[in-house]
């Protein structure tokens, strides 16, 4: 019995003990692996993440580039049709007989005493005598330009005005010769000269029209000025239409009046940058108070 009992309590513990191993070696097997997986994984992700970031924000850069060297390119393309239109335009303009009459006017006297200017062709100038400026300043409307070819103040400013009217809506130019063949003594307006005793007296009577022209613009005119051999001036009692003198008229009220050309500027002289700019402002002003406009050298009326 006791050896019965011994045998049964063996044959008990032995499977019991065998489980036990089995339990703990397989454990032990199927853990490691599972900790060597989970700590390699994520780093792998992280790394790939990383990289798909970079591809993204290059795939961005590249993409912003492009976008702006096509937008260069398509403004240059632009500019060029731009510029190649208006000189065809230039080249093919077929001007009006006064457009090519004030071209030439101008023009001719270069390579003389005189400074070199250059006229577009398609200047838009209108010719009117002395008589017809005195009905548009009486009832009018229009931009009105007095001077004459071989005054070195007008070779300086009439670019600069063309330029004003081509960058608005202003369709002519009302141009007044006040000397036709550029000789003094045949000039449109009275005269006056100093005498032995530095005395203003009238050298040539004006014409009526002129009169009628010189009283509409009275209150914009400046004093008829002389001066002696020492420089000493001498006031003939006069007003005078001075050349160049550009006049906004609307049904015969004066809306706009510049004379001369800017307050620095020498005669015989290039304009510099900046006084084109001051006289491209002045001449738009005027232009814009004929259009009813408000008008800026930037964007034009």
């Amino acid at each position: 019995m006791a050896t019965e009992a011994k045998t049964k309590k063996a044959t008990k513990k032995a499977p019991v003990k065998k489980a036990t191993t089995k339990k703990t070696t397989t454990k032990r097997t199927s853990t490691a692996p599972k900790a060597v997986k989970t700590t390699t994984t994520p780093k792998k992700t992280s790394v790939k993440k990383e990289t798909r970031i970079l591809q993204e924000e290059n795939n961005y850069k590249n993409t912003i580039i492009a976008a702006v060297i096509i937008a260069l390119i398509f403004l240059v393309g632009i500019f060029a049709i731009n510029v190649i239109g208006n000189d065809n335009n230039e080249e093919n303009y077929v001007p009006t007989k006064d457009e090519t009459k004030f071209k030439k006017e101008y023009e001719s006297l270069n390579g003389t005493e005189s400074s070199e200017v250059e006229i577009v062709k398609n200047n838009n100038i209108v010719y009117i005598d002395m008589k017809q400026a005195a009905e548009m300043l009486d009832s009018g409307s229009g931009v009105i330009y007095f001077g004459y070819a071989s005054d070195e103040a007008a070779r300086a400013a009439v670019p600069v005005l063309l330029s004003a009217m081509t960058s608005s809506d202003l369709e002519k130019i009302y141009y007044v010769n006040l000397r036709p063949d550029n000789k003094e003594e045949n000039d449109v307006r009275d005269l006056y000269s100093l005498n032995s005793k530095n005395k203003a007296k009238i050298a040539r009577t004006a014409t009526n029209e002129y009169n009628l022209v010189r009283t509409a613009l009275a209150n914009h005119l400046q004093d008829y000025v002389l001066y002696t051999s020492k420089g000493k001036a001498v006031n003939t009692g006069q007003k005078r239409v001075e050349s160049p003198t550009v006049v906004s008229v609307v049904e015969g009220q004066i809306m706009g009046f510049h004379e001369g050309v800017v307050d620095n500027y020498e005669l015989g002289t290039t304009l510099t940058k900046d006084q084109i700019k001051e006289l491209t402002s002045k001449y738009t002003k005027v232009i814009s108070s004929q259009l009813n406009k408000k008008c800026t050298i930037e964007e034009g009326c």
